[in-house]
């Protein structure tokens, strides 16, 4: 099949949400797509069959639509490494020339996570840093209770530039586990000031709707307004705020997994989901139906309101 013919097939999919890659032997969980000059570059956690995966993968493209899959990037440690048991969710940024990625990990079944991180020059060689297997951030015990021992939720971070500072949101719980997202701040990527959780929700519990606390916090601006994304309950919501420190009321957007809404910097705006088929929510505890890889969908600002739309309709928007 020729690229063209390709594209045609992905863009004449029924959905809106266009399934853009299925690896043959892993699911897409996680993600963070960025553009650089080379083309997109997608970076992943791969949901396997049992032991929990260790290693966050790499794909690129140049349209969107079709992948091309790099192999790992980051991979699981030593058995006294901080992710030698676990590695999860990633966020990256680029800060003086480096990329900084920062991943969630776990040392053994029986510990809490924390957050490592990895280096790079140019988005395909990493090197972990510090260097000695240690972590660079876990939640204070002030607040969340955090302990080496007693699985703990610190998960899913995502990075923001604001006035000179970088941002990481994150899902945490507090010590009297009521799930929160939580904010810590940091002026190099590597060394961060914890600022707690700024919201918090007492958990949801239902045997068919999930998750029942928050998962996968992101934060865009658009047209002068914050908005912050994040899978909760019946799917992904979002609220907005006049700053990315506070924010209003929540607004559900439908059943997205895992989602990140990123655009192109031509105003070009896309929504993703991944790992189960589109519309399925998730079932406590375990999975009926077969899980699928990456999905993309456009995304157009309405008002001030975020309207998922097809695929081809953003990608063919005039300039």
């Amino acid at each position: 099949m020729t690229p063209a013919e390709r594209r045609r097939e992905i863009l004449g999919q029924p959905s809106a949400m266009k399934d853009v890659y299925a690896p043959a032997d892993h699911y897409v969980n996680g993600h963070v797509i960025l553009r650089r000059p080379d083309g997109w570059h997608l970076f992943y956690h791969p949901m396997e069959p049992y032991p929990p995966s260790n290693r966050i993968l790499h794909a690129t493209s140049d349209d969107l639509l079709t992948w091309t899959p790099h192999g790992p990037t980051v991979e699981a440690g030593g058995p006294s490494d901080c992710d030698a048991h676990e590695i999860g969710d990633c966020a990256i940024m680029e800060h003086k020339g480096r990329w900084y990625l920062l991943y969630q990990a776990r040392p053994a079944p029986s510990t809490s996570r924390r957050f490592a991180l990895a280096v790079s020059d140019d988005l395909y060689h990493w090197t972990k840093a510090p260097g000695d297997g240690s972590s660079i951030f876990t939640p204070h015990p002030s607040w969340s209770g955090w302990q080496e021992e007693g699985v703990l939720e610190c998960k899913g971070p995502f990075l923001f530039r604001h006035e000179g500072r970088y941002l990481m949101y994150y899902s945490s719980e507090s010590k009297w586990g009521d799930s929160c997202i939580a904010l810590a701040t940091s002026e190099d990527l590597v060394h961060w000031e914890d600022e707690g959780p700024f919201i918090t929700a007492h958990r949801i519990e239902n045997p068919i709707a999930g998750p029942s606390g928050f998962e996968c916090p992101r934060v865009v601006e658009h047209g002068g307004k914050y908005y912050l994304f994040v899978m909760y309950f019946w799917g992904l919501q979002y609220a907005v705020g006049d700053d990315p420190y506070h924010f209003g009321p929540w607004q559900v957007i439908g059943p997205w997994h895992a989602a990140t809404i990123f655009s192109d910097g031509e105003d070009r705006w896309y929504i993703t989901h991944a790992y189960r088929p589109f519309g399925k929510p998730s079932v406590k505890g375990r999975f009926r139906e077969p899980h699928k890889g990456l999905y993309i969908g456009g995304l157009v600002w309405s008002e001030g309101v975020p309207v998922p739309v097809d695929l081809g309709d953003v990608l063919e928007k005039p300039e």
